[in-house]
């Protein structure tokens, strides 16, 4: 059972052992004196980005969708000082009184737990918070203002907050949050009072006193996850899973019946799956921490994979691989798949994934599994070993502008993989990243179903992306070799460099295409304009070869002459045409004397090989030339 598993995962990592701390993005620190009095001449950034560091924040467990209720010590401009984030967004008057009736309600929370935490927790440094709050309590503070940006250069004569820092310049301030710092001495280093452990426990406390009073009006019986009898159960599983696609920005639920459609035998909410309130609260937070690391989570398009095996003994797992495979821990990792794990212990845990897709407010699981970590390690070391393909070795790249952001490839990740079969990622089907990923963790073979769309981009980006370069495009081929070569009825098992030997027809004809448009690109001093022999004629081609070959080795004795007649390139054509020939040579004529016979229709599975036939050429040919190329470098004179 999926949540018997997250439960199991939440208990074992300690995830439950402080649930009133979450982790928040804070950006401003309000540096005050032990009079509550601003140090400086506003608030210092925590951080250079726009949402500022994370620290441990205290976490409420009261519904925020009614209004007024706020965070202890950190969050934002209305709780701490009760102002509108948009205090001219147009409205009517009745909403108008009732967003201000909010704003105040929201900002007396704010302070009051302030007060309640200094009546319980007594300190020189609430004092000093209390103080401020009573200053800031009929104005804003100075450091704020709302208007217009007041630099000459300004490109929006929009009004919004503006805040003054404390080093004086001015900031346009977004959905950020505050907290506070107080320095009880003028040389004293100031305490953070999110740090502060009396405070931390004062919360503690009273986040234990609000889930107390929630649950003592839930009704009990047996919880379905931990099979335990008379325990509250939950109407409704929080906190929200956040961060799965298509849901909404504060998170959406697994378990809904928020709709009486939804409800049967007259039980209301969650009541008709009960679930206890500590089991609901543990696989949330279970859920919420694997999409939030990137060792137990990847995104791939609009779908989200969770992986985690069951022992917490084994922190982590080569599974990262899916969504960062650097080549050379993939490298380490094909050479010793079990490398930090021992052996015994993958073959009694359990290893556990589940891919989350997202529907407005609810969560929708599309596929989990549960096998042995063992299985699992042995299937990804055999993903990799069947996606290894031959590529040239890439030129160094050349240096970023300042500024500038290196785009992330990584041409082995699921998500890459996935990407090659539609034109933007926005269009990725849940479906097609469901079959990489079983076919990664579970050893399936993908349906041949996914050629087709790779096909049709290989093709479209030939012919009408002049920036594109085949050689780069490992992703694609790296996944046509895993497709073909996980048929049951294959014809030939595709290798990870150039297949020279193989009488396969179609794998041949590919070649062929590729070694007469090398030649067309010599021919013309690879300065050829508009559209080769490849991008008019790889799509023909590569479903029936025996309508376009024969024309284009007529046409390529125009290429060969012109060669032979370079000054750059005169004799290579002897080489080419022996190229030809011993492919030429791995056809079969229909009888004795005739030319050779090409296919006069390809099905999916040999248009794959005639795609990797083309793509192997090109690489080897490309690899040849680079190693000729350090053959004729000349070797360095020595020092004098």
């Amino acid at each position: 059972m999926l949540l018997k598993h997250l439960y199991d995962f939440a208990v074992s990592r300690h995830l439950l052992d402080d649930l009133a701390f979450s982790p928040k993005a804070v950006r401003w620190i309000i540096e005050l004196d032990n009079t509550g009095n601003l140090l400086g001449s506003g608030p210092q950034a925590t951080g250079d980005d726009k949402r500022g560091k994370e620290f441990s924040c205290p976490q409420t467990t009261r519904p925020k969708v009614a209004g007024g209720v706020s965070e202890f010590l950190a969050d934002g401009i209305t709780a701490v000082f009760g102002l509108d984030p948009d205090p001219d967004a147009p409205m009517t008057e009745r909403k108008r009184a009732d967003r201000d009736a909010n704003n105040v309600a929201k900002r007396t929370d704010f302070w009051a737990q302030i007060a309640a935490a200094h009546q319980a927790q007594p300190s020189p440094a609430v004092t000093a918070l209390i103080a401020f709050g009573a200053r800031v309590s009929a104005a804003p503070p100075s450091f704020l203002r709302w208007g217009k940006d007041q630099k000459p250069d300004a490109k929006s004569d929009k009004s919004a907050w503006w805040l003054t820092t404390a080093s004086g310049t001015e900031t346009r301030l977004g959905p950020e949050n505050f907290t506070f710092r107080v320095k009880l001495t003028p040389r004293g280093e100031g305490m953070l009072l999110l740090e502060d452990e009396p405070l931390r426990q004062f919360w503690r406390d009273r986040h234990g006193s609000e889930v107390a009073a929630a649950r003592a009006g839930f009704a009990a019986g047996r919880c379905l996850v931990t099979g335990q009898d008379d325990q509250k159960l939950a109407p409704t599983h929080n906190p929200k899973i956040q961060g799965v696609p298509n849901t909404q920005s504060f998170g959406a639920s697994i378990v809904s019946f928020d709709k009486p459609a939804f409800s049967s035998y007259g039980f209301d909410q969650s009541l008709n799956s009960p679930t206890s309130d500590e089991a609901a609260t543990a696989y949330c937070v279970a859920l919420n921490h694997l999409i939030g690391s990137s060792d137990h989570s990847v995104r791939i398009g609009q779908t989200t994979l969770c992986f985690w095996p069951a022992q917490s003994s084994i922190a982590k797992t080569p599974f990262a691989f899916l969504n960062r495979p650097d080549p050379k821990v993939v490298r380490d990792f094909v050479r010793a798949p079990f490398s930090g794990i021992e052996r015994e212990i993958a073959r009694r845990d359990r290893f556990f994934a589940v891919t989350l897709a997202g529907n407005s407010g609810r969560i929708v699981i599309r596929h989990w599994m549960d096998i042995s970590l063992e299985k699992a390690v042995e299937n990804l070391h055999q993903w990799f070993l069947d996606l290894e393909i031959a590529t040239p070795e890439r030129p160094p790249k050349k240096a970023a502008k300042a500024g500038a952001k290196e785009k992330d490839y990584h041409p082995l990740s699921l998500y890459w993989l996935a990407c090659t079969t539609v034109r933007e990622a926005k269009d990725l089907s849940p479906d097609t990243t469901a079959q990489l990923y079983r076919a990664a963790l579970e050893g399936t073979a993908p349906s041949l179903s996914l050629l087709k769309p790779i096909f049709n981009q290989l093709h479209s980006r030939l012919v009408r992306d002049d920036t594109y370069n085949l050689l780069h495009d490992e992703s694609r081929f790296a996944l046509l070799k895993l497709i073909l070569n996980r048929q049951p009825n294959r014809s030939m098992e595709i290798q990870p460099t150039l297949t020279a030997d193989t009488e396969d027809a179609a794998y041949n004809c590919g070649r062929l295409l590729a070694i007469l448009a090398a030649t067309q690109a010599k021919a013309h001093d690879f300065k050829l304009e508009g559209a080769g022999v490849a991008e008019r004629y790889f799509g023909t081609a590569s479903v029936s070869p025996s309508s376009v070959l024969p024309l284009l080795i007529r046409l390529n004795r125009h290429h060969l002459n012109k060669i032979r007649k370079s000054e750059r390139f005169g004799g290579h054509e002897r080489f080419i045409q022996e190229q030809i020939e011993s492919v030429l040579m791995l056809f079969k004529p229909a009888r004795t004397g005739l030319p050779p016979t090409f296919p006069r229709t390809l099905d999916l599975q040999a248009q794959g090989r005639f795609a990797l036939g083309f793509y192997q050429q090109h690489a080897a040919d490309a690899a040849a030339r680079q190693a000729n190329k350090k053959d004729k470098t000349p070797a360095l004179a020595p020092a004098t």
